[in-house]
């Protein structure tokens, strides 16, 4: 019997001395945490900047549209341009004032960005008193020169009758030329006046005549090119 109850007694120290080696309880045994992995976290994509190279346009000119986005798996610009790179530069040549979107996009979400590029009309002159000497009309235009270097830019003028027109070339971007030429009309038609050879490195860009008397006409603009291949 001292014999039962002495190795009763080693397993009881046993079990107090090694902790861990056996549970006892009415619940089941506990378990160790799992280690810890780390959590990560996908954000939204980032439109760092989205804008237009002018913002204000005249109709029938040209807004470079440029962007930069980070973090996004499909990025598109609308209206009418569609899918593009993240970073990037597109020519645009709105006809009306529009807005453009650009929307990026990851799984994450989506986010966007809008911009306005304005077109301003010329607002048409008034019609010329009747019976008095007036421009009634003004084209502005390019053609090839011999050689093709470089252009050369010309005006179509209209008037209803005999007299004399000055008029001056115009960059379209802003900014005149105080030279101005004249041209002298026997009787109602039209005349074609082109930019002389001396302002023919005028840098490439979109050009306009501007007529100053005997009435107050602005062209269209047109595209002169210095030097074209």
């Amino acid at each position: 019997m001292s014999k039962i109850l002495i190795l009763i007694s080693l397993l009881l120290l046993l079990i107090f001395l090694i902790p861990g080696c056996v549970y006892i309880g009415t619940g089941p045994p506990p378990t160790q945490p799992p280690p810890s992995q780390g959590t990560s976290f996908k954000t939204e994509p980032v439109i760092e900047a989205f804008m237009a190279n002018p913002s204000v346009i005249g109709s029938d000119q040209t807004t470079t549209l440029s962007w930069i986005v980070t973090g996004a798996n499909a990025v598109s610009i609308a209206p009418g341009i569609g899918q593009v790179g993240s970073t990037g530069t597109i020519q645009a040549s709105p006809d009306i004032s529009t807005s453009y979107t650009l929307t990026a996009t990851n799984s994450a979400g989506t986010v966007n960005r809008t911009i306005i590029v304005t077109v301003q009309f010329a607002q048409p002159s008034p019609p010329p008193v009747q019976g008095t000497f007036a421009v009634i009309k003004a084209v502005a235009g390019t053609e090839p020169s011999p050689g093709y270097c470089p252009e050369i830019l010309y005006a179509d003028i209209t008037t209803n009758g005999a007299g004399t027109v000055s008029y001056r070339w115009e960059s379209a971007q802003g900014g005149g030329y105080s030279y101005t030429f004249s041209e002298s009309f026997a009787s109602a038609g039209t005349k074609r006046v082109t930019l002389i050879q001396e302002m023919r490195a005028l840098p490439s860009g979109m050009y306009q005549v501007h007529i100053m008397s005997p009435n107050d006409i602005i062209s269209n603009t047109t595209h002169y090119t210095t030097c074209a291949p």
